[in-house]
């Protein structure tokens, strides 16, 4: 039988707000990275985690702006002056402040004895708090509760209101299967376009020119990053000097983005399989996928669904 532990309201601080070529949001891949470290730490107890719903409850990137017509500027720290007194050089990271809330798909959790069953939530709880998520410090975490066997969906979600739950959206990419189409479907969610309009003004018999923000697709659509595909081939261990761990394999890789929806309401999803974000592995890509599509405006669960990449994108 599948269990889903729910980590409810997690406060994280100084989060990483870049991933790719987009920011705001730290990358689906480090809530992934965030489930698997912690599954690694209960191995020794028989429990293991592995898909993950991401849903976001408040968010705040550490940004400013001069004024309403300027770009945002990441408000960076002054790191201290070098061992010869200069200035020292000022690395641009965007950070982030969040509050989410996780809710993880789970296998190997005592249920039979109810204390037990508690028990093992508050120790779960105990590792998440001692971890970091997306680079950044949690500092709080309101609750760690097993959903009850019958729970449904909605009710899950119900229970995280108010808040957003991210969905993924790649079907709107593969829709298109020309590279050129492709491409600007992404640019078009990620840009924000004007158009000039001409209004008629009746009463001075005259017109004028009014820039107006063109409209984009329904639903809250958002460009994301994924995961990665492999540019190189894969080295063996202590080929590439300089890296993390000497004794796995290395590859370089290049990021690969995509589509998702925030989504508000529960009464919009009707399976879990529509949020539970997992890796997929395919030579050359390593990327996160919720197995579902869309159809019209409701969110239908596709198991069989298969995504192709293109080479060249």
């Amino acid at each position: 039988m599948e269990q889903y532990v729910i980590l409810k309201h997690i406060e994280v601080t100084n989060a990483n707000a870049i991933s790719g070529f987009t920011y705001g949001f730290p990358a689906i891949t480090h809530f992934l990275g965030f489930v698997h470290a912690l599954s690694r730490k209960l191995s020794p107890n028989n429990i293991s985690l592995s898909d993950v719903a991401v849903v976001c409850h408040q968010h705040q990137t550490h940004a400013y702006r001069e004024s309403n017509y300027e770009p945002y500027s990441f408000a960076l720290t002054r790191n201290p002056l070098t061992k010869e007194g200069k200035t020292a050089p000022i690395n641009e990271e965007g950070r982030m402040s969040m509050t989410v809330s996780l809710i993880i798909k789970a296998n190997g959790i005592p249920t039979n004895v109810e204390n037990e069953k508690l028990a093992t939530c508050e120790f779960i709880k105990q590792l998440a708090e001692q971890q970091k998520l997306a680079g950044g410090r949690i500092t709080s975490i309101r609750s760690c509760s097993l959903a009850k066997e019958d729970a449904t969906v909605k009710g899950m979600l119900r229970g995280l209101l108010p808040g957003f739950v991210l969905v993924d959206r790649s079907d709107l990419m593969t829709d298109n299967e020309q590279d050129n189409e492709t491409i600007n479907t992404w640019l078009h969610v990620s840009a924000v376009k004007y158009q000039a309009v001409k209004v008629e003004d009746l009463d001075n018999e005259t017109s004028y020119i009014d820039w107006q923000r063109m409209p984009k697709a329904a639903g809250y659509i958002v460009p994301i990053h994924i995961g990665y595909k492999a540019i190189a081939p894969t080295y063996e261990a202590g080929m590439v000097a300089n890296v993390r761990d000497t004794t796995t394999p290395v590859t370089f890789v290049e990021a690969v983005h995509s589509l998702g929806e925030w989504v508000g309401a529960p009464s919009r999803i009707t399976s879990i399989s529509q949020i539970l974000w997992r890796y997929h592995y395919h030579a050359p890509f390593y990327v996160a996928h919720s197995q579902r599509h869309r159809s019209g405006n409701d969110l239908t669960p596709s198991p069989d669904q298969h995504i192709e990449y293109n080479e060249d994108f």
